[in-house]
């Protein structure tokens, strides 16, 4: 593209640490490049220096009519600096996003669904498995896909947050900043892609689905295409408000977690459980017999127990969604429920992948309520919830540890305890019936019922962590994933209520109309409103899922206990009456 000229309508102050140019009111900027994403282009001021600018704040000058003799040509400017990790020559082109424009079954395919290296969801890079610890029997991706070569995480009051290597600040590359300046247009959005957001006397909220609904992910099988070159597992998903079965594999749900996260940018899509079975799996389930340590991860990830764990998680997820009053109604996700024709599948997938509110945009669907949102308010409680979703992450992060710690003990040690000390006690039993006299059987036989009932106990504590520990474990795991993903949406809310202050802060220096910046506020009390009703249903959602977990749990440990005391006291009963 050639260059061309623009002028500063407003003065822009950039983050530097993102790749963003500074400038002043009235400044002339050279445009490089204006293809770069939504709302911004790449630009070079008169000292040479080269950075991303918001595309609302400038205006392309018009080139002035040719005269005869033509100018000479400008003096070249210095070359641009290499700063930021952009690198030389054509580097700093933004990381490519995820595109699925055009993908279609046949050619998304590879080897096998379960364990391709081209699908780009989030949950299916190798590169981000995460370590089976706390992780139950596999582990869920956590977050979203980054670069091996990407930066330190970057520091915010709101937290910590992973950053993608390229120049965008997360605020920018989700489009925040195209939305604030009013880059884009909403008068063309019709009432069915409108999502409201009601005030209730527990704050903000989304407007419930009035017609809830849950969904199973049954009878995994094994199928295969092109004459057995291509195999993989297919699911059977039915919704209850059809009870109409449609075949999904793991490349479906795939693609749909691409989408939500594509489309609802103040909404944390939970990842995925990883496509493929890892080496850890594999050594963690040998150790107990449950896999062939000579299994590869090919052959592995057809083994029931993989399979069945990850229909368990996959489950998780798809309830998940379900209960979610935004994800749920989605037109995308009910494609993925109900579709069974695969032409309108091939349709209906292609106009999600189009669908032009996604990312800044997807604010423009917003129906907020009238009234304007206290901004010291808002500050306070987003502060707040990033101190609680830091430290619950923490937490839940140890818990998980600890669980799976107390899970493997469960599995070796503390069963091999109670086997040793059953093996003694018939052992003794053993000596005892060298004694033929009468008076000495009945103690004899209690004693080795005793040996008995402890080996009986062993196989009690191999086998209760699926009852009870294996349950929290999932709960943890998911939560853990979704507290990953808070980040990303709280950066989206900090770039907009910090280009609130920058633009009233223009407003004061007389650099901005009034009207200007009581726009841009106005569309940053959209980011907030979306952003709190998302937070009061993680919050009401974790109280309902704890509560439920931390029941079944502490009945689970009861019946165990109480289980064990059945069994001693039998024993008991046995040595008493000989």
């Amino acid at each position: 593209m050639a260059e061309v000229q623009a002028q500063a309508l407003y003065t822009f102050e950039g983050d530097t640490g993102s790749g963003e140019l500074s400038f002043n009111e009235g400044e002339t900027l050279t445009i490089v490049q204006q293809d770069v994403g939504d709302g911004w282009w790449e630009a070079r001021n008169y000292l040479g220096n080269v950075g991303l600018i918001p595309q609302a704040y400038v205006e392309i000058i018009e080139p002035p009519e040719p005269s005869f003799p033509p100018p000479p040509p400008p003096m070249p400017t210095a070359p641009p600096p290499s700063h930021n990790g952009w690198g030389h020559g054509g580097g700093g082109m933004p990381e490519p996003q995820h595109s699925v424009e055009g993908w279609d079954d046949d050619d998304w395919d590879d080897d096998d669904d379960d364990h391709s290296s081209t699908s780009t969801g989030g949950a299916s890079n190798s590169h981000n498995q995460t370590d089976l610890q706390g992780q139950g029997n596999f582990g869920l991706s956590q977050g979203r896909p980054k670069s091996s070569t990407s930066p330190p995480s970057d520091m915010s009051k709101y937290g910590t947050v992973k950053k993608s290597f390229n120049r965008f600040s997360q605020f920018a590359k989700a489009g925040g900043e195209a939305f604030m300046m009013g880059s884009f247009q909403s008068n063309n959005v019709s009432e069915a892609d409108m999502i409201t957001i009601m005030e209730t006397q527990d704050g903000v909220e989304w407007k419930p689905n009035t017609q809830p609904y849950t969904c199973s992910v049954r009878s995994p099988k094994k199928e295969s295409k092109l004459k057995g070159l291509k195999s993989y597992i297919a699911y059977q998903i039915t919704p209850s408000f059809s009870n109409i079965q449609v075949s999904r594999r793991y490349k479906h749900f795939d693609w749909l977690h691409i989408q939500l996260e594509n489309k609802f940018t103040c909404i944390p899509i939970p990842p995925l459980p990883d496509k493929a079975i890892s080496g850890k799996f594999i050594k963690s389930q040998a150790a107990f017999g449950a896999l062939n340590p000579t299994s590869s991860s090919k052959a592995g990830r057809y083994e029931d127990e993989f399979i069945d764990t990850r229909m368990k998680l996959l489950q998780l997820w798809i309830d998940r969604i379900c209960r979610h009053p935004v994800l749920s109604q989605s037109e995308v996700f009910l494609h993925f429920l109900t579709c069974t024709d695969e032409k309108k599948w091939k349709q209906g997938k292609r106009k999600a992948e189009k669908d032009e509110y996604t990312g800044g945009k997807f604010f423009l669907t917003l129906k907020t309520p009238p009234t304007a949102l206290p901004s010291g308010e808002i500050e306070t409680k987003m502060e707040n919830f990033c101190k609680f979703q830091k430290n619950m992450e923490e937490n839940v992060k140890t818990l998980s540890a600890v669980a799976y710690d107390n899970r493997k003990k469960h599995l070796g040690p503390f069963k091999r305890e109670y086997v040793k000390l059953g093996t003694a006690f018939k052992s003794l039993a053993q000596t005892f019936n060298m004694d033929t006299g009468s008076y000495s059987q009945a103690l004899t036989g209690a004693i080795d019922y005793t040996g008995d009932t402890y080996n009986e106990i062993g196989d009690l504590f191999q086998n209760q962590p699926k009852n009870d520990l294996e349950p929290l474990m999932d709960t943890l795991n998911e939560y853990r994933g979704t507290l990953g993903q808070f980040p990303d949406v709280l950066k989206v809310h900090e770039g907009a209520i910090g280009k609130a202050k920058e633009c009233f802060k223009q407003q004061t220096e007389g650099k901005m109309v009034e009207s200007v910046v009581q726009n841009v506020q106005q569309r940053a009390d959209v980011i907030s409103f979306g952003t709190m009703a998302e937070i009061n249903h993680f919050q009401k959602a974790r109280c309902e899922d704890f509560k439920a977990t931390m029941t079944h749990f502490l009945r689970g440990q009861i019946q165990f206990y109480q289980e064990i005391t059945n069994k001693l006291e039998t024993a008991l009963q046995h040595v008493e009456k000989s």
